[in-house]
């Protein structure tokens, strides 16, 4: 199955949540899925990054993370300079950002998810999306959380409430 899609709307691809503060190993493989996605699909492409200042809520649950203009909150090395970057303050990747002005200015009606941490940023700003009328599209290669359980557990629910397709990479970029 071929999946028809108008954007990739990469999150919290940085550095803090790769290979820092908040990072594991094995969201290494996200970036080169999501590398993989954008250079195979050749679509449109916002990479969406926490960006915090001391007074953000964010800080009082997780510390100080990806605080703006330290290295933490930059892009990581896979991924710098191959798309347009919105900065974001919260979980959520379109509250108090134009991140929907960007997906209308382009006319978006199906938005592919990717990114970390599946379980808070990517579910949060798919039901934002799902809210403002857009389709939300998973690729299941292109994301990950710190528990597998609780992935898989959110993935059924975002398909369950938000109609998100979950699906492979091997759906839009057949081997």
């Amino acid at each position: 199955m071929v999946v028809e899609f108008d954007v990739i709307v990469s999150i919290d691809l940085i550095n803090d949540f790769v290979t820092g503060k908040l990072g594991r190993p094995k969201f290494k493989k996200v970036v080169k899925a999501t590398r993989e996605l954008i250079e195979g699909s050749r679509k449109f492409t916002v990479l969406v990054q926490d960006s915090h200042s001391k007074g953000d809520p964010e800080i009082r649950v997780w510390g100080n993370h990806a605080m703006e203009g330290k290295k933490g909150s930059e892009t990581v090395p896979e991924l710098k300079g191959i798309a347009q970057v919105i900065k974001k303050h919260t979980y959520d990747a379109f509250f108090n950002t134009n991140l929907e002005d960007v997906l209308v200015k382009h006319g978006v009606k199906r938005a592919i998810f990717c990114g970390v941490v599946t379980d808070i940023c990517i579910v949060h700003s798919v039901a934002s999306a799902f809210f403002r009328g857009f389709r939300p599209i998973i690729v299941e290669e292109c994301t990950d959380a710190y528990s597998p359980t609780e992935k898989k557990r959110v993935l059924e629910y975002m398909r369950k409430n938000y109609g998100a397709k979950i699906i492979s990479l091997t759906d839009i970029l057949p081997k």
